[in-house]
């Protein structure tokens, strides 16, 4: 496969993320509605709200608003990051060949480059972000001594064997089987503990709406980038065939 056939393929794949980046912004903005109900600053509603939730399911269980938004916000922000990397392959793949004079279409090219770069970086460390939440609140939860039932399992085989007698040579064997469960009393619980789970719930509920809306920022600064600069990016040079984006 030639250098050609990337450069073409990587065009199409352009293209086609810039066609359906409204459709994308959209996503966005409808899983900001749908996960985050409680507006901007209004953090003690979601803490009422998160309150209730583990007062009814306990604090072992998952945050129902959690596991809806969690998700939701890894698959966007994934997909907004393998879209800035094809076009930072659409952009690095129309840089023509080094030679004097007429270098402006290029600084535009290394201009947006570095955008979608620094862009994609910091969208990266809010997606290796998201699992810190799981293990912050497993470690709260285990602290607040919640009643437990642990169960062990024993299994006891005995053979013998036995020349002779009326019957002949004989071997038997036999096997017994036991399980003990063991239930550790609940401890009362400490307040600024149970407070603790409540509050990792909330800062992950702040988090992640700030993520996405950093993610919809960017994003759309991305697109504007790209369409802005179209003939630039596509042609730095100037070309009398130079076709739009869209």
């Amino acid at each position: 496969m030639t250098i050609k056939s990337f450069r073409t393929k990587a065009t199409k794949a352009a293209d086609a993320i810039l066609a359906a980046g409204s459709d994308d912004l959209a996503a966005i903005e409808a899983a900001l509605a749908a996960h985050f109900p409680h507006g901007p600053g209004a953090l003690s509603k979601a803490e009422e709200a998160f309150r209730a939730d583990l007062e009814a399911n306990g604090a072992d269980a998952a945050n129902s608003l959690l596991s809806g938004a969690i998700p939701a916000a890894r698959d966007l922000l994934s997909l907004v990051l393998s879209n800035i990397q094809v076009l930072e392959r659409f952009v690095d793949l129309h840089v023509p060949q080094m030679e004097d004079g007429n270098n402006f279409g290029v600084t535009v090219q290394m201009t947006v480059a570095k955008f979608l770069k620094d862009t994609r970086e910091e969208l990266g460390k809010k997606l290796d972000a998201i699992p810190a939440y799981y293990a912050s609140r497993a470690d709260a939860v285990d602290k607040l001594g919640l009643a437990k039932t642990t169960s062990s399992r024993t299994k006891t085989e005995t053979e013998s064997n036995s020349a002779g007698g009326k019957d002949g040579d004989e071997s038997k064997k036999s096997t017994t089987v036991s399980t003990e469960e063991k239930e550790t009393a609940q401890a009362k619980a400490d307040y600024h503990r149970s407070q603790a789970v409540l509050a990792i719930d909330v800062q992950c509920y702040a988090d992640l709406h700030s993520t996405l809306q950093s993610l919809l920022t960017g994003y759309v600064c991305v697109l504007d980038n790209m369409e802005k600069n179209e003939s630039k990016l596509r042609a730095p040079k100037g070309s009398s065939n130079s076709m739009g984006m869209y």
